[in-house]
C-alpha cells in the first residue's frame, strides 16, 4: 500500500488507493480490457451527453460538464465493477420537465440536481440502496416507454431542422405541422443517414467502434462537407468547468423537493437495476449503497458546476461487454471528456442537431420493451393495466403523479394475488372431542360427533394482504367454538398489520365467559413480533404449547365430563 499523504485520513486514503486496481492481481490483459471498454462506453457517453443536454434544454456545455462529474465520482466511489456514471435519459426527462415547469434558469436547475444529489447520499446513508430493486416490473416498464415514446416524439423536431421543442408530447406533436412546412431538407438527409447507418453497424463491426459513436462521427463530417446548411450546435466554450454559485430562496427549495426526490429515485432504481445485471457479467456483486453514494457526490458536483444530474450511462453495458471491469475504464472516459472539452470544443460547436436527434431516436427506441409491449394481450390482465396506466399519465398527465398511481397500482395488484395464496392456506376446522380426548374418558352417552373445539391452521405467510380476509373468513367459526386453538406451526412470518388482525380475533375468541383460546407451534420470529406488541397478554402462559398435541393435552382437561365447574382459562 503506498504511503499516506501527510494530514489524509485513513479512510480516504483507503478509498483513494482501491480506486485503482491492486497491482498483484491486474495485469496487462485487464488493462486492455478497460481501455477498450473505456474507449467504447465513452464514445456513447459523448454523443448522448451532448444530445441530451441539449434536450434537457441546459445546452451541450451542461451535458458535457455533468457527465464529466458523475462520471469522475463514479470512477473513484462507484460499487459496481464495469459501471459508468454520466448521463441517463431517464434523468434527463425529469431534468427537462424540471427546467419547463420549475426552474426559471440554469442556476435554479443545477440547485434542484444538488437537491437530488443529497437526497441520493441520503438513501446511502440509510441502507436503502438495495430497495430500488423492489420496483414492480411493470410500472418500470410503463414508465421507461414513455420516456422512449416522449424522446422519439420530441426529436422529430430537430431531425426536420427545427428547434428542439421543450414541451411535453401533446406540444411536440401540434408543433409538427409547421416543421414539415419548413422542413430543412440537408438536417433530414443528415438525420436518415444518421439512423439507417446507425441501424446497421451490427455483427463484427461493433467491435470496431459503438455505432452511436460512428453516426456522431460520420454525421459531423457529412454535415461539415455535405450538408453545411444543417442547424448545429454551436456555442460551445472550450476549458474546465468553474464554480457556478446562486443563492435561492426557501420558497424555491421547497417547490424543488418533489422534483429533486423522484430524480434522485429514477436514477437511483435504473443503477440499482443495471447493476444486477452487470453482476452477472462480471461475477462481482455491486454494493448498492455505495454507489448511491457517488452518484450523490456526483450530482452535487455537476450542480456545482452547472452541469446536468446524471446516473448510470448509456454506454455502461457495452464498457462491461468490452471487457471493462475496474475503474480505469472509467478513469478513461473522463479523460475523453476532458478532451473534449479542452481541445474538441470547435467539433463539438459543428455537430448538426439533426444527427443528434437520429442517436437520442435510437436510444429512445432503445429503451422501450418491446417484447412486453407486444405480447401485452397475452400477459396477466393487472401487469398491461400498471404498464398502460404508467405510460398514458407520463405522457399526458405529470410523471410525478403517474410514478405514484402506478407504484399504488401495482403494489395493490400485488397484494390481491398474494391474498389469493394465503387465504387458500387457511385452515379452519372442527376439532371433535374424541380426537382429544382418550377412549376412556369419553362419555358413552355423549354426541360421537361433538366438536366443542376448532382447530385453525395459520398459512406460511401472514401479511398486511390476506389479514382482513383472514378475519372475515374465521370470525364466523371462532364464534361458534367454546375452544379454540391457533396452530402457528405453519406459519414463518407475520407483518404488524397481521399481528394485530390476530391480536382482535383472540379478542373475539375471548369474548363470551368461558371461552379458552390455546396457542401452538409459535416460532421464534412471530412470537417476537406477537409480543413486541403486546398482542397475547390476554392469553395465560399455561395455554401454550410447542405442537398440536401439545395443545390437545392443554384441552383435554377441560373436555372430560367431569370438568363441570370450570373456570374462564383464557
Amino acid at each position: 500500500m503506498p504511503k499516506l499523504v501527510p494530514g489524509l485520513s485513513k479512510r480516504v486514503a483507503g478509498r483513494l488507493t482501491t480506486a485503482l486496481p491492486r497491482r498483484i492481481d491486474y495485469g496487462l490483459s485487464d488493462l486492455r480490457g478497460d481501455v477498450f471498454g473505456g474507449l467504447t462506453a465513452g464514445g456513447i457517453v459523448l454523443s448522448v451527453a451532448i444530445g441530451l443536454g441539449v434536450v434537457s434544454g441546459l445546452g451541450a456545455k451542461a451535458g458535457l460538464h455533468g457527465a464529466l462529474a458523475v462520471c469522475l465520482f463514479v470512477a473513484l466511489f462507484g460499487g459496481t465493477r464495469g459501471m459508468i456514471g454520466g448521463p441517463n435519459i431517464t434523468v434527463t426527462v425529469v431534468t427537462a420537465v424540471v427546467v419547463a415547469d420549475y426552474a426559471d434558469s440554469i442556476a435554479q436547475a443545477a440547485t434542484i440536481g444538488i437537491l437530488a444529489g443529497l437526497i441520493q447520499i441520503g438513501f446511502s446513508l440509510l441502507r436503502l440502496g438495495r430497495y430500488g430493486s423492489f420496483v414492480p416490473a411493470s410500472l418500470l416498464s410503463g414508465f421507461l416507454a414513455a420516456i422512449g415514446i416522449l424522446v422519439i416524439f420530441k426529436q422529430i423536431i430537430p431531425a426536420l431542422g427545427g428547434d428542439p421543442e421543450t414541451g411535453g408530447i401533446i406540444d411536440a406533436v401540434m408543433s409538427w405541422p409547421d416543421a414539415i412546412r419548413t422542413v430543412n431538407p440537408e438536417a433530414l438527409a443528415l438525420a436518415i443517414i444518421c439512423l439507417a447507418l446507425a441501424m446497421l453497424w451490427r455483427g463484427r463491426l461493433r467491435r470496431l467502434a459503438p455505432s452511436f459513436f460512428v453516426a456522431l462521427a460520420v454525421g459531423i463530417l457529412a454535415g461539415v462537407l455535405l450538408f453545411p446548411g444543417a442547424p448545429t450546435v454551436g456555442g460551445v466554450p472550450s476549458g474546465l468547468p468553474s464554480l457556478q454559485l446562486s443563492p435561492i430562496s426557501l420558497e424555491f427549495f421547497l417547490r424543488a423537493l418533489q422534483p429533486a426526490f423522484i430524480m434522485a429515485l429514477l436514477g437511483s432504481i435504473a443503477t440499482v437495476l443495471l447493476a444486477l445485471r452487470l453482476d452477472t457479467i462480471t461475477g462481482y456483486q455491486h454494493k448498492p449503497n455505495q454507489e448511491m453514494l457517488a452518484q450523490g457526490i456526483g450530482n452535487i458536483a455537476a450542480g456545482l458546476v452547472g452541469g446536468m444530474p446524471g446516473a448510470m450511462a448509456q454506454g455502461s453495458l457495452l464498457n462491461t461487454l468490452s471487457g471493462g471491469r475496474t475503474r480505469v475504464a472509467g478513469f478513461v472516459v473522463v479523460a475523453l471528456i476532458l478532451a473534449t472539452l479542452l481541445f474538441l470544443g470547435p467539433v463539438v460547436e459543428r455537430i448538426p442537431h439533426a444527427v443528434l436527434a437520429a442517436i437520442l431516436i435510437l436510444v429512445g427506441w432503445n429503451m422501450i420493451d418491446w417484447r412486453s409491449i407486444t405480447s401485452i394481450h397475452r400477459m396477466p390482465r393487472t401487469y398491461a393495466i400498471v404498464l398502460l396506466m404508467t405510460c398514458f399519465l407520463v405522457l399526458f398527465v405529470d410523471m410525478f403523479l403517474a410514478f405514484l398511481i402506478g407504484l399504488v397500482m401495482a403494489v395493490l395488484f400485488s397484494y390481491r394475488r398474494q391474498e389469493g395464496l394465503e387465504v387458500s392456506e387457511l385452515v379452519s376446522v372442527p376439532l371433535l372431542d374424541r380426537a382429544v380426548l382418550n377412549d376412556d374418558e369419553l362419555d358413552d352417552e355423549a354426541d360421537p360427533f361433538q366438536a366443542r373445539s376448532g382447530l385453525v391452521v395459520f398459512p406460511d405467510r401472514v401479511t398486511v394482504a390476506s389479514a382482513r380476509e383472514l378475519s372475515r373468513i374465521l370470525r364466523p367459526d371462532i364464534r361458534q367454538q367454546q375452544f379454540s386453538v391457533f396452530d402457528f406451526s405453519r406459519t414463518e412470518y407475520i407483518d404488524d398489520t397481521a399481528a394485530v388482525i390476530i391480536s382482535e380475533l383472540i379478542g373475539v375468541a375471548l369474548a363470551a365467559r368461558n371461552r379458552t383460546i390455546v396457542i401452538a407451534g409459535l416460532h421464534r420470529e412471530v412470537a417476537n413480533t406477537l409480543y413486541s406488541m403486546k398482542l397475547l397478554d390476554r392469553v395465560p402462559s399455561s395455554n401454550f404449547a410447542a405442537d398440536l398435541e401439545g395443545a390437545k393435552q392443554v384441552l383435554r382437561p377441560m373436555l372430560r365430563p367431569d370438568a363441570q365447574d370450570r373456570s374462564p382459562a383464557g
